[in-house]
């Protein structure tokens, strides 16, 4: 039994006359008779009966309507693997931290949706580690993420360069350096060095996250062990509570473009924003896919797009 099969028993079916059918068919009276004997041994059961005139059996009934449902899903499919294959249909899988996507897939899903409309969409946020797990199992096609991933059969795509900040509360830096505030403050607008702040609160990302990772490796260059009071996964809490002036935290250079510039540039705000100023703690911001897996037209235009766009 194939499908050519049941699409010939439908016409028979239909026409409820062979020699019609045989011609609409553009075959001989005889080859359709052989595909419907087929189906029939297939079955083991009668589909038509042939005296006096042709007529569906009661599986010939049932067949007809399973057959039309065959043949219509089997047409959707082929539609659907034909998108495919001009690249119009498809699934792409994204991993992204909470935050970082907030941040960074505006400027990215519009345009990729307009190119790509037909294009589903799943995304999966958490941190570092869960992200790799979940790359390295399947569930995501791309990781978005801070460099280096720690996985051995990842290429990665280079997207940015980005610093990380130290946000202080601006009481916290009149209490340190008193009359001198405002000379520091100028001061650590180009650079801020973490030595004078390592007696402060510190409100810090929970481990294993990429950015809690890599300021603690520019604090342990630094000799500095931290007063770490409070830590979390979310991020946004920690700038909250920093900017109640409850401690100081770490914050990423494209997270602070979607700050208010009240909060960035106004003498006012209750907290500075000062680039760190270690190499160490410049992350690179990639574009992660496992090497041994077949990476989609889709994938690789997204991939194409973020360069482009940052």
């Amino acid at each position: 039994m194939n499908l050519v099969n049941l699409y010939y028993f439908l016409v028979a079916a239909e026409e409820l006359n062979i020699t019609r059918a045989a011609e609409r068919l553009f075959i001989s009276q005889q080859a359709l008779s052989n595909h419907i004997s087929k189906l029939e041994k297939y079955y083991e059961t009668q589909l038509f009966s042939r005296t006096p005139t042709l007529t569906l059996t009661y599986a010939g009934t049932r067949l007809v309507k399973a057959a039309t449902g065959i043949l219509d899903l089997h047409r959707q499919i082929q539609s659907e693997i034909d998108d495919i294959n001009h690249h119009r249909r498809g699934r792409l899988q994204l991993g992204v931290s909470h935050t970082r996507g907030r941040a960074f897939l505006p400027d990215i899903l519009p345009q990729f949706k307009e190119r790509h409309p037909l294009i589903e969409i799943t995304l999966e946020e958490g941190n570092s580690v869960a992200l790799e797990d979940m790359l390295l199992h399947g569930r995501i096609d791309l990781l978005i993420g801070f460099a280096p991933i720690l996985l051995d059969a990842v290429e990665t795509v280079e997207i940015l360069h980005e610093r990380l900040f130290l946000v202080v509360p601006k009481k916290i830096m009149k209490s340190i350096f008193g009359e001198r505030t405002e000379f520091m403050r100028g001061k650590f607008t180009e650079a801020a060095d973490v030595t004078p702040f390592q007696d402060s609160p510190f409100l810090m990302m929970t481990t294993g996250n990429r950015t809690r990772t890599i300021f603690d490796h520019y604090l342990k260059e630094c000799n500095v062990k931290p007063n770490i009071i409070l830590e979390t996964e979310n991020i946004e809490t920690l700038l909250a509570l920093s900017l109640k002036g409850m401690g100081i935290t770490v914050y990423p250079e494209m997270f602070i473009k979607n700050l208010s510039l009240h909060l960035t540039q106004e003498s006012d705000s209750p907290v500075d924003f000062f680039p760190l100023n270690s190499p160490d703690t410049v992350g690179t911001l990639v574009v992660g896919y496992m090497r041994d897996r077949y990476l989609s037209n889709a994938a690789k235009d997204f991939i194409a797009l973020t360069q482009k766009v940052f």
